[in-house]
Order: C-alpha cells, then sequence, then structure tokens
C-alpha cells in the first residue's frame, strides 16, 4: 500500500508555489512618485507565467487597481523578484506553470485603517450550467489542476490537492475542461509552451 501511494504522489501534477514571502515583491520603496503625491491606492490581480526554472517571464493585470502606474509597477516588479519553486508534471519533470495572486497599494503615510478588502479569489475559467447541485445549492466552485498542452488543450485534470471539491462535480469539471477549455500559452519569446494552470470551475444551476 504504501508503494503503491508513493506512486500515485509521484505521478500527480504539482502547482508552482512561491519562495520566501510574496509580500516582500513589493516594498513603500517602490510607491511611484506620481501615484505616492496623488495618495493613489488599490488592489491589483494579475496572472503569471512561471518558467520551468522557477522565474516569472510574463506577468499580466486580471484586475486592475484603477491606476495604470500602480498596476505596471506591479508586474515590472514581480518580473524581477518573484521566483518560484517550480511545476511538474505527470512524470515529476519541471515545466512552465500560470500563478495567480494580488497585491495591495497602501499610502505610506495613510493615517487612518484602510477597509477591509474581500478575500482574494483567482479568475473563473469556465462557467457550466447544470439543472441541479448537491444539498439545493445554486452555485459550485470546483478547483482542478490540469496539464494544457502547446497547442492549448488540456491534456491531463485532477483535483486539487489543497481546495477540497465535490468527487462527482470534479469529474464533470475535467470532461468539460477537456472537451471545451482551449487556451494557448506562450513564453516570453512567444513560443507555444505546454503548462500546469490550477482552474476554477463555476457550476450555477440554471434558471
Amino acid at each position: 500500500m504504501s508503494i503503491l501511494l508513493g506512486l500515485m504522489l509521484a505521478s500527480a501534477l504539482t502547482q508552482a508555489k512561491p519562495l520566501g514571502n510574496p509580500g516582500q515583491w513589493l516594498s513603500d520603496a517602490d510607491y511611484p512618485p506620481g501615484p505616492r503625491k496623488r495618495r493613489e491606492e488599490g488592489m491589483v490581480s494579475f496572472t503569471v507565467l512561471i518558467s520551468p526554472e522557477g522565474r516569472v517571464e510574463k506577468c499580466g493585470v486580471t484586475q486592475s487597481s484603477g491606476f495604470p502606474e500602480l498596476d505596471q509597477t506591479t508586474c515590472a516588479a514581480v518580473l524581477v523578484r518573484a521566483r518560484f519553486k517550480p511545476a511538474t508534471d505527470e512524470n515529476g519533470i519541471a515545466t512552465y506553470a500560470s500563478y495567480n495572486a494580488r497585491i495591495g497599494w497602501l499610502h505610506p503615510n495613510r493615517t487612518s485603517a484602510p477597509r477591509r478588502s474581500p478575500p482574494f479569489e483567482p479568475p473563473i475559467d469556465m462557467e457550466l450550467q447544470v439543472q441541479k447541485l448537491p444539498n439545493g445549492a445554486q452555485e459550485e466552485r470546483v478547483t482542478i489542476v490540469t496539464k494544457i498542452d502547446s497547442t492549448g488543450h488540456v491534456v491531463v485534470c485532477e483535483p486539487s490537492q489543497f481546495v477540497k471539491s465535490l468527487p462527482k462535480l470534479v469529474d464533470v469539471a475535467c470532461a468539460q475542461a477537456k472537451a471545451n477549455y482551449v487556451s494557448v500559452q506562450t513564453d516570453g519569446e512567444g513560443k507555444a509552451v505546454p503548462t500546469i494552470k490550477g482552474m476554477r470551475i463555476l457550476f450555477k444551476v440554471a434558471r
């Protein structure tokens, strides 16, 4: 049993993980002069492409702070400072991966407590309409881990090891991702590359 378990764990897809504290990717010293003077603040959500060596090759904003300079400075800093333990595919080989995160800009001279931000939620990758869901729920979010080949198609799909979801919904999510999801990821030189990607699937009861 222990040998079988070891083989199963070795074959699982693993997502990229930050090395060190992501909170140190930015500091007050990075606050751009213009936004600092205008006291601009906001949350920046972004996604990065991580190389098999654990370096960030690309960064794109998925939800703006509302201030372009803060958005641009976020990605510029992450490209230089962020380092990751690389993702691995089903064969244990380091590969490209995507990673979603959010960083908040608070003015260094702020004297009042900031408004509490809602919990960070990565973007929804697919939305599926169904007739009904377990326990009478109207919505259910499922997290899966996928390997997307260089043509943009999902070729391996597994349940997330960190976010528990109903097995039946995971099966449906994986089947739909393999059948319908297409997204080609390119590296810093524009070459299509296979990628490990955590995906969030939103199930909604049709009305």
